[in-house]
């Protein structure tokens, strides 16, 4: 099957009016929430890292960084607000992190060609459609590919942002084809890096990839048109032959849109995905039964043993490295029945109260349960109390998941939480304005004004 092709055209064709009024306003939603994040980002050591390699390479003032005053070049400042995205581990997940790689070439790209809001909109909601399409297409396979140490977000990230970027400077189908091949050949980011500052650069780089593409496509840079399905192309080198479904890439395309269905999760919580449904059984039964964590013997939490592959880390001493450690952020919710950014600072993971808590944490593999997803994501919480009773409980559907989502007052909630970091007061409400208005806006630049310095 023409993979590339087909979603090139789709990519290239699609504009706001094609788009059904429920994609629109949870493209929106997201767009909000990784704006949010990314803002956050900006005042952590490491996100000032990024920031200060963004401003050494200097270049034309072509687009901005949020939270900051910084311009520089496009390819440039997709990359940092990438980074910076999704470093926190706040931004959305589900088909892993589409919005992170997307967003920031989106919004790069559109100071460039000077859009409208609606536009901007439009492409990241072409993005995340085909970035859902790639996943899809090898979905099944993906536990083995994250074994093997590739990090999804940054594969299927890279044509992702491509088809948003291009589809904003109005690629033609051919030009599209180009830019999405080219920037499938520039697809990485090692699991390894999990649970470090690494971590967010996989999305950055996916931002720059796919913007570096476009501007070349636009140019009628020439690239192979077959870089998605080739013999040598995208799937057949990260998945191998045999491993993949194309034909799943133009079932309903532009009919049925992924961010309403699948959908994605805006995180209640700022680590991994994998520890969502642990945490808010947890959470919960804290609450429901006013639980301390002195009258705590021991919390248990099962899980498959593929979970513990990407939420691998016990009894970390690095704050940073508890994001993606399920005994730690237990922990941390027994202490405080909160996990929020404070639970991963090196101070409060090396407190004697953290390590006093992290021993009442007992994590229990169960190579038994069967291979599928639904074994693969479940995490069922026992508390047992120093009195004897017991307390269970299973979340299926997270807070903030499609089928459990946050209001807008919870969302808003959260990204005052984050934004606030970098905004402030009136300015603050501006940017919360611009983006619940962002469809309606008669220019992109509009945004980025509300968003920076």
């Amino acid at each position: 099957m023409a993979a590339t092709a087909v979603l090139s055209r789709f990519a290239s064709e699609i504009r706001i009016g094609d788009i059904s009024a429920a994609a629109v306003a949870a493209t929106k939603r997201h767009i909000l929430d990784c704006t949010g994040v990314a803002l956050a980002a900006t005042a952590e050591p490491a996100g000032r890292i990024v920031l200060d390699v963004t401003r050494e390479q200097g270049g034309a003032p072509q687009a901005r960084v949020l939270g900051t005053n910084l311009r520089t070049g496009t390819v440039s400042a997709a990359w940092a607000n990438g980074a910076l995205a999704h470093l926190l581990d706040f931004d959305d997940t589900g088909f892993s992190h589409p919005t992170a790689c997307i967003l920031p070439a989106a919004l790069a790209m559109a100071e460039r060609a000077g859009v409208t809001g609606g536009d901007l909109v439009a492409a990241v909601c072409v993005g995340l459609e085909v970035f859902e399409r790639l996943s899809l297409s090898g979905r099944q396979y993906e536990p083995e590919l994250r074994r093997r140490g590739f990090h999804p977000t940054s594969l299927y990230g890279c044509s992702a942002a491509a088809a948003a970027a291009g589809n904003l400077v109005g690629l033609n189908a051919a030009q599209m084809g180009v830019a999405i091949g080219l920037a499938a050949a520039n697809a990485g980011g090692l699991t390894q890096h999990f649970g470090t500052w690494g971590k967010g650069i996989h999305a950055g780089n996916a931002a720059r990839a796919g913007v570096t593409s476009v501007l070349l496509a636009a140019k009628d840079y020439v690239a192979d048109p077959a870089g998605i399905e080739g013999e040598y192309g995208f799937f057949a080198a990260f998945h191998g032959a045999g491993n993949y479904t194309l034909g799943k890439v133009e079932v309903g395309l532009g009919q049925h849109w992924a961010i309403v269905d699948p959908g994605l999760t805006v995180k209640r919580y700022p680590c991994c995905g994998g520890n969502l449904r642990a945490l808010d059984a947890a959470q919960a039964l804290l609450a429901e039964n006013d639980i301390r964590i002195d009258d705590v013997a021991r919390l248990e939490v099962d899980v498959h043993p593929d979970l513990l592959c990407i939420v691998r880390f016990h009894t970390p001493t690095d704050g940073f490295r508890g994001k993606f450690s399920l005994d730690y952020v237990l922990a941390a919710m027994l202490l405080d029945r909160r996990v929020d950014l404070n639970s991963f600072t090196d101070g409060y993971c090396n407190a004697p109260r953290m390590r006093q808590a992290l021993e009442k944490v007992q994590v229990n593999a169960h190579p038994e349960w069967p291979a599928d997803d639904t074994s693969r994501r479940r995490s069922p919480v026992t508390i047992r109390m120093r009195d004897g009773r017991t307390f269970t409980r299973t979340v299926d559907k997270v807070r903030g998941s499609p089928g459990n989502p946050m209001t807008r007052e919870e969302l808003l909630d959260k990204y005052r939480g984050c934004a606030s970091r970098v905004l402030t007061g009136d300015r603050l409400e501006r940017s919360i304005a611009a983006l619940e208005a962002l469809d309606r806006l008669p220019a992109a630049t509009e945004l980025m004004d509300a968003l920076t310095l």
